[in-house]
C-alpha cells in the first residue's frame, strides 16, 4: 500500500507563521511537522509516499529530498494551480496507479490506528473508508452519519446546533481503492469532501466509516499549533528530535548553556545552542528552538520560540509563538504570534 499526503495549501489560517514557510514543515517539538506524518505511515508499514505540493515546494523538497534519510521513498506531484483536495489527489495518480492508497490531510496529527483502519477497510470490502473522530463542537465541521454496519449514509456540512445528530467528523484520513480515481475529473479543481464522496454515495458504492477514540488535532491555527506542542510534551506522541531527556522531562540539545540561578522546569525542550541567562526561567510546556537566548530575569511559559529568537532582560512571555530570529525587547500580550524577523 502507498500513501498521498496533501501539502499544497498556503496555510492562510497560520499566518504570519507561514508567510515564509509551508505549514506542513513548521517545527513540532524540534522536527518539521511532516516527520510526524511520515512516522505515522511507517507504523502501518507504508514506506512509499507522494507529497502533493503547491506552496513553496522547494522548501519541502529541501527538507525531505527522496525520503531516504527518513526510511521512505518520496515522490512529488506539483500543483501548478490550486486543484482542491480531489484534484490534488488525482494529480498524484501516476505514482500510485493500481495500488490501494492511504490519503492524509497534511495538517493533522492523529493517533487513529491506521493498521486497524486498513484491516477494517479490507474486511468490509469498501471502495473508500473514512477515518472519523468525535468532535466536542460538531457545528465547526462536516459530519458523517453511519448506519449500524458502519457504512456512510449521509454527509452534513457544518450544521446548526439544532441539526446536529452525531458528533463524528471527517478526520482527514482515508483509504482508497484504485477505482476511486475514476470518480475524480482530470485536472479540474474539485473537492473530495463535497463532490467525490457524495458522488460515491449516490452511486451506492461501499463507503465505510472507521471511528477512532484516539487523539486527533488539526494544527491549522496558531493556537492549535501551540497546544499540539503541549500534547506531545505530555506524552501523546514521541519527541522525534535528537535530544537528550533528563529525569525532569527536559529535552536538551547540544551546547545548551544554562547560567547558575536559572530555572528549567519540564516538560520542556531546549534545542542546540540555547543560552539561558542568570535568573531566567523556562517554565513547563515551553519549546525553544536552536540558538535561542533568554535574558536575565526573563521567563517563558507554555510558549514556542523558533530558531534564533532572543528575549531581553526581565521579559515574561506566556502562550506566545515567535517566528525565526525575532528580537523581543518589550512585553508581549498573552497569546501573541509573530512571524519571522520581527523586532519589538
Amino acid at each position: 500500500m502507498k500513501a498521498i499526503i496533501l501539502v499544497g495549501g498556503q496555510g492562510t489560517r497560520m499566518r504570519p507563521l507561514t508567510n515564509r514557510l509551508p505549514k506542513n514543515i513548521v517545527p513540532l517539538c524540534g522536527v518539521p511537522f511532516l516527520t510526524y506524518q511520515i512516522e505515522y505511515l511507517k507504523s502501518a508499514g507504508i514506506k512509499e509516499i507522494v507529497f502533493s505540493i503547491g506552496y513553496r515546494p522547494q522548501d519541502i523538497k529541501k527538507v525531505y529530498g527522496d525520503g531516504r534519510k527518513h526510511g521512505v521513498k518520496i515522490h512529488y506531484a506539483l500543483e501548478k494551480t490550486p486543484l482542491g483536495t480531489a484534484g490534488a489527489i488525482k494529480n498524484c495518480e501516476k505514482f500510485v496507479k493500481g495500488s490501494p492508497v492511504v490519503v492524509l490531510n497534511g495538517d493533522i496529527l492523529t493517533a487513529l490506528s491506521l493498521t486497524q483502519m486498513i484491516r477494517f477497510h479490507r474486511k468490509h470490502k469498501n471502495l473508500v473508508t473514512l477515518g472519523l473522530v468525535h468532535a466536542e463542537d460538531p457545528t465547526m465541521y462536516g459530519l458523517v452519519l453511519l448506519n449500524h454496519q458502519n457504512r456512510v449514509t449521509q454527509f452534513l456540512e457544518k450544521p446548526s446546533p439544532d441539526k446536529v445528530v452525531t458528533d463524528t467528523i471527517n478526520a482527514g484520513v482515508y483509504v482508497f481503492e484504485p477505482e476511486v480515481f475514476d470518480f475524480i475529473p482530470d485536472v479540474v479543481p474539485c473537492s473530495v469532501e463535497r463532490v467525490v464522496f457524495p458522488d460515491i454515495l449516490k452511486a451506492k458504492r461501499p463507503m465505510g466509516g472507521f471511528v477512532s477514540e484516539g487523539y486527533w488535532q488539526d494544527i491549522g491555527t496558531p493556537y492549535k499549533y501551540l497546544t499540539t506542542h503541549w500534547d506531545v510534551l505530555r506524552g501523546a506522541f514521541p519527541v522525534y528530535a535528537k535530544l537528550k531527556r533528563n529525569s525532569k522531562k527536559v529535552y536538551l540539545g547540544k551546547g545548551v548553556k544554562v547560567a547558575k540561578g536559572a530555572v528549567i522546569q519540564g516538560p520542556a525542550i531546549l534545542e542546540d545552542g540555547c543560552v539561558i541567562a542568570k535568573g531566567a526561567k523556562v517554565l513547563p510546556y515551553s519549546v525553544l528552538g536552536k540558538k535561542c537566548k533568554l535574558g536575565p530575569g526573563s521567563s517563558v511559559s507554555k510558549s514556542l520560540l523558533w530558531d534564533g529568537v532572543s528575549v531581553a532582560a526581565d521579559i515574561h512571555l506566556d502562550e506566545v509563538v515567535l517566528g525565526r530570529r525575532c528580537k523581543v525587547k518589550k512585553p508581549l500580550d498573552k497569546g501573541s504570534v509573530l512571524g519571522d524577523n520581527n523586532s519589538l
